[in-house]
């Protein structure tokens, strides 16, 4: 099947409240949305042309903690002067998912671990389907310059030369992440994004230890495992990188030591 190309991207980002979001991920039956900030790019005008921005104020919400208030500006106040509510919430997400039919793709930073899922609960909390699409992560499906380490949106930004001056609010966020992604070639981020995952392990076997060349050819490999940003796995004890399955096909690992390939993740 011939990949669509990229004419138009539905850039997302949600704020939300959660239990223990650092701890423990994502708990989609008491995690909740207080805002939803979408913007369609124009790829080739490199231009947004039409944007989202709605506050929500979900019945059942978690507290909001004075930390998360600090972090985002968002507090029980604001919500409840300008957020829309259960009456109101499935005109939010209908507008959302006429946007989503329309893009080509959708975008978010770090997707499959936060936005995908917590939106597609919301659509289902208020009995509607989400479109399916493919998602581009940036964190994920964009090859950055090896120089560029932190891929948080702070990081990011300061990599690509400018400041978000209201971050944590979704919308500008969004363009933020849309900004940075403008950078590089859509068409290739949607590549990598449709591509399956795979789990490389890398063969390194512990030496006998009182054997001095043992050791070295072992660290000499570990040295190149390590540069590769293998991730030591300290529960099964064996070094893992997770990568795009398109790039094994097009023999651009350029991996000069021996590993496996163990399974597909998605």
């Amino acid at each position: 099947m011939q990949q669509k190309k990229c004419e138009l991207i539905l850039g997302i980002d949600l704020e939300g409240v959660n239990l223990a979001l650092i701890e423990s991920g994502i708990q989609l039956d008491v995690d909740r949305v207080t805002e939803i900030g979408a913007v369609m790019w124009d790829c080739r005008r490199q231009q947004p042309v039409q944007f989202l921005s709605e506050l929500i104020n979900e019945p059942d919400h978690l507290p909001i903690s004075e930390e998360l208030t600090e972090l985002t500006g968002i507090d029980d106040e604001m919500l409840n002067r300008w957020a829309h509510t259960k009456q109101t919430i499935p005109l939010v997400l209908s507008r959302l998912k006429e946007m989503m039919e329309t893009a080509d793709y959708c975008m978010a930073h770090n997707a499959h671990q936060y936005d995908l899922p917590m939106l597609g609960a919301m659509f289902e909390r208020y009995g509607m389907k989400m479109p399916e699409k493919i998602w581009i992560d940036t964190l994920d499906d964009i090859e950055y310059p090896r120089k560029i380490t932190h891929k948080n949106m702070a990081g990011l930004e300061h990599a690509h030369g400018f400041i978000n001056p209201f971050p944590h609010r979704a919308v500008t966020d969004v363009l933020s992440m849309l900004k940075i992604a403008s950078n590089y070639d859509f068409d290739r981020m949607a590549k990598l994004a449709a591509s399956p995952k795979i789990m490389l392990v890398a063969t390194l076997d512990a030496p006998n230890w009182r054997n001095r060349d043992e050791v070295d050819d072992f660290n000499r490999v570990k040295n190149k495992v390590s540069k590769a940003r293998f991730r030591w796995d300290a529960g099964q004890k064996r070094w893992t990188k997770k990568v795009h399955k398109v790039l094994f096909d097009e023999n651009k690992l350029n991996l000069d030591f021996d590993f496996t390939i163990e399974n597909e993740l998605f």
